[in-house]
């Protein structure tokens, strides 16, 4: 009877051995989209190690693996070219996943991304990235805020100059609530009832105050949605006193937006304007939050930068990839400070190493020290030093078993260790 129990107690114990010898220290984490491979990869940012690669999405095929006209089409896939840009799309019969961008929520432990492709949204646990669920949201779920308060993530529907699914016209924001249960699609917020379809993209959140921020980057509108009432106010993003968000104009094409410090600031792609047969320089606009009034403009950046996602920290500085025009045509990072109710730049990498492709996604490490950031053209993760922009660390994420390179998408970082 004795050796039964201590037989037992022994294969308790290694059993408890076993299972703690899963968990790793909590430390702070780093979430890259991978697009193209239908996985999100998780970085320690201090030891700079992967932690591990998750699979996300319904599985299937992802078009965009394939980097050549003739397997995308011997897959039954879609060859695209736009803007001196050749890539594989999800089209026919593979709709694909294509994890797009990262959203966190570390008051009640969870993070999401949306799958671009597939038109799902997803949810995870924080502290282990295991999967809670999936919900279908519609054509081209694109970027994502958070209510952490109120538990609820807005997700914005694009519709992309040039994009294949040109099916995906919306103006609608999809308004999701989430708990340890999973995801409610709760509701849709029309920014322009009666437009025809002006793809917002660019969204952000004041909690404080309770407003919505987005953009559309078809019509080059600014709105603000009061989520007390659903009041919106809106502003076009140009000089046109007659202007009205229902013409599609496409002159400075907004990307990204961010709320902060009672200002909200817009990263616009610019470049070819086919509409005023004009090149559009790389710029970003910065507004008062309140009256969507102009505050400050820098477009002092060339025609060919493209500024796409952009950070903001809390010393009054803003950090913007500039993606470029072309896959191959990145302009690097940029650093720019709104102190003084103005935009001024203060250091622009353009290319440290020459091995910077088309950046896509940032974020910023908790201390504030370093920018994340993702490449859609080489598929690597670089670290920079965010007071000089030196390129301190870089890995090539694509997974060699899919493929030697990858399209990285949106970058998210966690303010504290789990």
């Amino acid at each position: 009877m004795i050796s039964k129990i201590v037989i037992s107690l022994t294969l308790f114990l290694l059993g408890c051995i076993n299972n703690d010898s899963n968990y790793s220290e909590p430390f702070y984490k780093v979430y890259i989209a991978n697009q193209s491979q239908d996985y999100v990869t998780v970085i320690n940012s201090d030891t700079e190690k992967i932690e591990k690669n998750i699979k996300v999405g319904l599985g299937g095929i992802n078009c965009m693996n394939f980097s050549n006209s003739i397997e995308c089409e011997e897959n039954e896939c879609l060859w695209h070219e736009m803007n001196g840009m050749e890539h594989c799309m999800n089209g026919g019969n593979h709709t694909g996943n294509s994890p797009h961008f990262i959203s966190i929520d570390e008051v009640n432990g969870f993070w999401f991304v949306t799958l671009m492709d597939a038109g799902y949204l997803e949810q995870y646990d924080l502290s282990n990235d295991s999967f809670i669920d999936r919900i279908q949201l519609g054509d081209l779920p694109a970027l994502s805020s958070i209510d952490s308060e109120n538990k609820k993530i807005y997700v914005s529907r694009m519709n992309m100059p040039g994009h294949i699914n040109m099916n995906a016209q919306t103006n609608v924001i999809n308004v999701v609530s989430y708990s340890t249960d999973g995801l409610v699609n709760e509701s849709e917020i029309n920014i322009c009832p009666g437009c025809d379809g002006i793809g917002p993209h660019a969204i952000s959140i004041d909690n404080a105050n309770n407003q919505l921020y987005t953009a559309s980057v078809l019509s080059d509108f600014i709105f603000k949605i009061n989520l007390n009432n659903n009041e919106i106010l809106e502003n076009a993003m140009y000089n046109d006193e007659y202007a009205v968000p229902n013409i599609i104009i496409q002159r400075l094409k907004p990307i990204q937006c961010i709320y902060k410090d009672d200002y909200l600031f817009v990263s616009c792609s610019g470049g070819d304007w086919s509409l005023g047969d004009e090149d559009i320089s790389g710029q970003i606009h910065m507004y008062n939050a309140t009256t969507l009034e102009p505050v400050s403009l820098f477009s002092e950046f060339d025609s060919d930068t493209s500024p796409w996602h952009l950070v903001a920290d809390n010393s009054s500085r803003i950090y913007v990839t500039l993606s470029g025009q072309s896959i191959l045509g990145g302009q690097g990072i940029a650093c720019l400070s709104y102190s003084n109710q103005e935009l001024s730049l203060i250091w622009h990498n353009k290319d440290l190493n020459e091995n910077m492709d088309s950046p896509h996604g940032i974020s910023l490490s908790y201390d504030e020290s370093k920018i994340f950031v993702s490449d859609r053209g080489n598929g690597k993760f670089y670290i920079l030093d965010a007071f000089t922009g030196e390129i301190l660390f870089q890995e090539n994420l694509a997974i060699e078993s899919i493929g030697s390179t990858a399209i990285l998408g949106g970058v998210a970082s966690t303010l504290n260790a789990w």
